[in-house]
């Protein structure tokens, strides 16, 4: 019965592995160089509408016609016999704003045969442990 646990929990710690996630972090963390800090840009464009509005208004005192324009904006005010009017528009204008923001990218630098066949260590040790522990039970067995 011990036999049996000891297996299990045998098999249990070498089938057993952390996220991919974890796994990503740790190895940045120990090698920095397989990060790259990229930047990417955004451009928000915003259009605002043209704006235009008109009033009519009664004064006998004005006799000519004003034009205002400052930048975006132009208003005209005309007196035509008793009645003044007022004409107001505001030209359409494009906001663009552009955002920079770092990120963090990966870099995939394809790893050579050798290093390839050091990575393939570790699992071979453990299959060959694994297989010996699966002999050994057998033996056991068969002895009994």
């Amino acid at each position: 019965m011990k036999m049996k646990k000891s297996i299990i929990l045998l098999l249990l710690a070498c089938l057993s592995a952390c996220s991919p996630q974890a796994r990503l972090s740790r190895l940045i963390s120990r090698h920095p160089e397989l990060s790259a800090i990229d930047t990417l840009i955004i451009r928000d464009t915003v259009a605002i509408p043209a704006v235009q509005a008109d009033t009519l208004l009664r004064i006998e005192q004005i006799h000519d016609t004003v034009h205002l324009e400052k930048g975006r904006l132009a208003v005209w005010i005309m007196k035509h016999h008793d009645t003044l009017y007022l004409k107001g528009k505001c030209k359409s204008d494009t906001v663009i704003k552009t955002r920079v923001i770092p990120v963090v990218r990966i870099r995939y630098i394809k790893p050579d045969h050798a290093t390839t066949m050091i990575g393939k260590i570790p699992w071979l040790v453990t299959g060959f442990i694994f297989l010996c522990i699966l002999v050994i039970v057998l033996v056991l067995k068969f002895v009994r």
